[in-house]
């Protein structure tokens, strides 16, 4: 190789790094207004933090964009008088892996009690065949403080482990998709598309999910254990869809083994295709009804009150 050449090769390497440098930079300075949901997630701890000074009981929904649409606290609290001081956490997009580490990184950590976690999902949200985000567990949800638990039960692949620990390090790394989600929702009429496409593979995906295999609750184990050892309880709260589904027995007997409940609210209102404006999340309209009928079930439900008070209310 020609000292020319070497010289040449360096400056290109160094040119790469200058620019990759300022990119990680500013993918620092604006990754809290990258997305109504970077900013949510930049805000867990203080949410955590301002709950922790709230008298106890503490009760915490913990989900994603469906808990963020359809759980309004303020309708729960026109039903319920002696509801729990609330708070919500709805990172988008997650599933329960990533609730397992938000649970364990910022919930787990409340000082007061005692502390209930209402779970909302839908589908499969809660077995072990929902796709892992690498990148976000890297960055924001698991990090390098749970690196030894999530390599050890979760992320095998020595290319997936590289991503975790790179999204853990750069920014740019742990933001590409959003990054390019922008960029690409300045196209008129894409995020429309996207999210019409998107809901229609979830659909798909869930409609012709193998059932000879069947559904594991290795990581609904797992959480409820973490869960139950620090104390807190949990209550699964199944979400209504357009279209009804079913809710296994074995999901409810992992549950219940582990020390938890679920109240399953498909049917607890009379939705119609008409409250679900993108065939997915409720309506403007329709959030504060379920609420209302959420807050309600909750006040009835007996392993709610136990947990919350130490004694069903009558």
């Amino acid at each position: 190789m020609s000292l020319f050449t070497f010289s040449s090769e360096l400056k290109v390497i160094a040119a790469v790094a200058l620019v990759f440098g300022a990119v990680e930079l500013g993918i620092r300075g604006i990754e809290a207004d990258l997305s109504i949901d970077m900013k949510h997630i930049h805000a867990i701890p203080s949410i955590v933090e301002s709950l922790d000074r709230q008298p106890a009981p503490h009760m915490v929904f913990l989900g994603n964009s469906l808990t963020r649409v359809s759980i309004q606290p303020e309708a729960i609290e026109e039903v319920w008088p002696t509801a729990p001081s609330m708070a919500r956490i709805y990172p988008d997009d997650t599933t329960l892996l990533d609730w397992h580490y938000v649970y364990q990184r910022y919930l787990g950590k409340v000082k007061s009690g005692p502390n209930l976690i209402v779970v909302s999902f839908v589908r499969s949200q809660l077995d072990d065949s929902q796709e892992l985000h690498i990148d976000r567990l890297g960055s924001h949800f698991a990090g390098f403080q749970f690196a030894r638990e999530l390599f050890e039960h979760d992320v095998h692949k020595l290319g997936d482990r590289m991503e975790f620990m790179l999204a853990g390090v750069f920014r740019t790394m742990a933001n590409r998709e959003r990054v390019q989600y922008r960029v690409l929702a300045s196209i008129p009429g894409y995020k429309e598309l996207a999210d019409a496409v998107n809901y229609r593979v979830r659909a798909k995906a869930s409609e012709t999910a193998s059932p000879s295999r069947g559904p594991f609750y290795t990581r609904l184990h797992r959480f409820l254990s973490t869960v139950r050892t620090r104390g807190d309880k949990v209550l699964f709260v199944a979400i209504p869809l357009p279209r009804p589904y079913k809710v296994a027995p074995e999901l409810r007997d992992t549950i219940r083994r582990g020390g938890g409940d679920l109240i399953d609210m498909q049917g607890a209102e009379p939705f119609t295709g008409q409250d679900f404006p993108d065939g997915y999340h409720l309506s403007e309209a329709a959030a504060p009804r379920f609420s209302r009928a959420l807050g309600r079930a909750m006040a009835r439900n007996e392993f709610t009150q136990a947990a919350l008070y130490g004694h069903v209310e009558h």
